[in-house]
């Protein structure tokens, strides 16, 4: 290669649920497919097999089935398991899927019942509604007083649900239920540069007027040095609203300030929808990519060498 770069990654903010962080020395290609890989390819833990025993509810079987498998699962242990069709058991087994059990039934005259994902009973220890605690599931409350969690649905009187569920390793592009990620943006890093030259031509009622029409307060204005200042760059979201006051003036100054972009500098927001820790899934993902750039350089090889058997896709 003529030109190797690599990247670096700076992080900004850490969060609970989200993380804040830059890449750079590196181009749009790798962002994305960063971006891509977090989304779709980063494994996790979800409600895959329901076995209904009893449901007397509003709801069909196949409607609470799909709410079951939509509720996340804390899967900082999912490189623990294997895919099932890796797994060298028949059907199911321990290393490949966790058992949940779920059977509540209302017995108050006049209440409504919530059963939510703190029913649901894991098999596991380090496996749980991610709502789910420290505290185990199952215990007897009515209407109000029940604790929080994902509703699943409603019951009154002598209507219950009785069932048991099966957890099993997937990614994102099996379905959306195994993507650890709630959404994951990036943007290129804004370059605006001011002309102070041109800058110190203007009064400073105009220079108030400059940094005012500004919606995202890029810049501020200093009341001791009659200076604009670049107060926050990554608020600039390219709407060019600067340059347009820049060029109402009179006379017009279209060089007062230049608006562009970075080609090589991303911010990416990642959060996380509990199943994993935002920095899990970036690290996750990292590793993801390094695999299937290992793939490509194996193939490659093969090929150089002359041979085209048992060439891994993809």
């Amino acid at each position: 290669l003529s030109h190797v770069r690599s990247a670096q990654l700076e992080v900004l903010e850490l969060k609970e649920d989200s993380i804040s962080f830059l890449l750079s020395n590196t181009d749009t290609s790798v962002a994305n497919a960063l971006r891509r890989v977090m989304i779709s390819e980063v494994p996790t833990l979800a409600i895959d097999l329901v076995e209904m025993e009893s449901n007397t509810s509003v709801l069909h079987d196949e409607f609470i089935t799909n709410r079951l498998g939509l509720i996340p699962l804390s899967s900082s242990c999912v490189n623990e398991f294997n895919y099932t069709r890796d797994c060298r058991c028949l059907e199911r087994c321990r290393d490949c899927s966790v058992e949940f059990q779920l059977s509540v039934r209302c017995t108050e005259e006049n209440a409504t019942l919530d059963v939510t994902s703190r029913d649901l009973i894991s098999d596991h220890p380090d496996v749980r509604p991610v709502d789910g605690g420290d505290e185990e599931g199952g215990e007897e409350y009515v209407g109000s007083e029940r604790k929080p969690g994902i509703l699943i649905v409603k019951l009154r009187k002598n209507q219950e649900v009785k069932l048991r569920a099966v957890a099993k390793k997937g990614v994102g592009k099996e379905h959306a239920k195994w993507s650890p990620v709630s959404t994951v943006t990036y943007q290129f890093e804004p370059d605006v540069r001011v002309n102070y030259a041109r800058m110190e031509e203007l009064t400073s009622e105009q220079k108030r007027e400059f940094v005012a029409s500004c919606p995202t307060k890029v810049f501020k204005f200093d009341e001791k040095s009659k200076m604009v200042e670049i107060e926050d760059m990554r608020r600039c979201v390219n709407c060019n609203e600067c340059v347009e006051k820049a060029e109402s003036f009179n006379p017009p100054r279209p060089d007062l300030v230049a608006v562009g972009q970075s080609d090589d500098r991303f911010y990416f927001t990642v959060e996380t929808n509990g199943s994993l820790k935002p920095e899990e899934i970036v690290l996750f993902a990292f590793q993801q990519l390094k695999d299937k750039l290992a793939t490509i350089q194996q193939n490659l090889q093969g090929e150089m060498q002359g041979g085209t058997e048992g060439l891994d896709p993809f």
